[in-house]
């Protein structure tokens, strides 16, 4: 218990070392996110302006696991950060455990034109990204399309060595898509013990063409720019730029997993009402979100956002019309609720080897 103690204080800590300097700030609100290419391009395109229409300061507070964060400033009762990165599954748990602010619309969308997708009861939705195919189209057999999951699992008519991600999360849904079941079934098929063996049953019929199991993002590009594997899963914004290297590689959008990405203000903020204006400000106007977009392409929601693109761009964005239609929505509550007990399954049946 007292080590328990110890490293949320040590959490609590390391976030307050983004927020010292912003103390002296009559008025600062902390936001915590990503850095890199996001993170820049949030402080260019939103903070610096907000900060030069409103002088309301933005503080950034750059972060790789929020979750940790976020629960060690609850339970500490020390609350640093106003707004925080939330994913699809954090945004759940942390919400159940009473650590975040249930938000007032009128105050981000008044005019309630954000679509559904982005209005979660605890976060504003601020970017979305898929889990893919993506092919080698070199390796692909001479007068052969590979288009589908079950196309991903027929190893006769396409061979070769294939990539997955490490863990049960979304390969089950594509396992499952693979068996037949509709992408709108899929989270009750995986609710029951049943579903979840159905699944791993069909990850048996390829388990000898998954020749490594990537455990970081970009690891299925790089093994596919080699030609280690044929066919990966892939996060879709890692995909361009191999491309733009002349690498043959393609993304199959049909059963892909759509992904979305939240704001949240957390419970206790100390600058709730500004930390409102900050989210209204950045992601309920199409121009900044279409500035990000070309900044990283994970696009947000704003109406009116893919007509300021160019059309090339818009057609590599998850969110594109033609591309959003033949994917599904991921599941980030059913996973926060199921994780632990269909991670149990997966451990076991990774551990039975190839």
């Amino acid at each position: 218990m007292i080590k328990t103690r110890y490293a949320l204080l040590a959490a609590v800590a390391a976030a307050g070392l983004a927020w010292s300097a912003a103390q002296a700030q009559e008025k600062v609100v902390v936001r915590a996110s990503g850095g890199g290419t996001f993170g820049e391009a949030l402080r260019r395109i939103c903070d610096e302006p907000f900060t030069k229409e409103t002088g309301i300061a933005i503080q950034p507070a750059n972060t790789d696991d929020s979750t940790a964060q976020i629960r060690a400033q609850q339970l500490t009762g020390n609350v640093i950060w106003d707004i925080s990165n939330t994913s699809a599954d954090t945004i759940f748990s942390a919400a159940k455990a009473g650590w975040l602010e249930k938000l007032d619309w009128s105050k981000i969308d008044p005019d309630n034109k954000l679509p559904p997708i982005a209005r979660h009861p605890y976060g504003v939705g601020i970017n979305s990204y898929s889990e893919t195919l993506v092919i080698r189209t070199d390796k692909v057999p001479a007068g052969k399309t590979m288009g589908s999951w079950a196309d991903f699992w027929d190893l006769k008519t396409f061979p070769g060595p294939r990539s997955l991600h490490d863990t049960p999360v979304k390969n089950l849904e594509f396992a499952l898509i693979a068996d037949g079941v509709a992408p709108g079934d899929v989270y009750k098929e995986l609710a029951t013990p049943k579903g979840v063996e159905r699944a791993l049953t069909k990850l048996d019929q390829i388990r000898p063409s998954i020749t490594v199991w990537w455990t970081s993002g970009q690891q299925p590009l790089q093994l596919l720019a080699s030609g280690e594997v044929y066919y990966a899963t892939a996060w879709n914004g890692r995909v361009a730029p191999l491309q733009r290297e002349k690498v043959p590689v393609k993304i199959v959008w049909n059963g892909g997993a759509l992904i979305v990405g939240y704001h949240s203000i957390l419970k206790g903020a100390k600058h709730r009402d500004d930390s409102y204006k900050w989210l209204k400000w950045c992601w309920n106007d199409a121009q900044r979100g279409a500035e990000l977009t070309k900044a990283l392409p994970y696009p947000g929601f704003a109406p009116g956002l893919m007509e300021l693109l160019p059309k090339d761009l818009q057609t590599e964005l998850p969110t594109y019309p033609d591309n959003l239609k033949v994917q599904f929505e991921f599941n980030g509550e059913f996973w926060a609720d199921n994780l632990p007990r269909i991670q149990k399954v997966w451990d076991r049946w990774r551990l039975k080897g190839n």
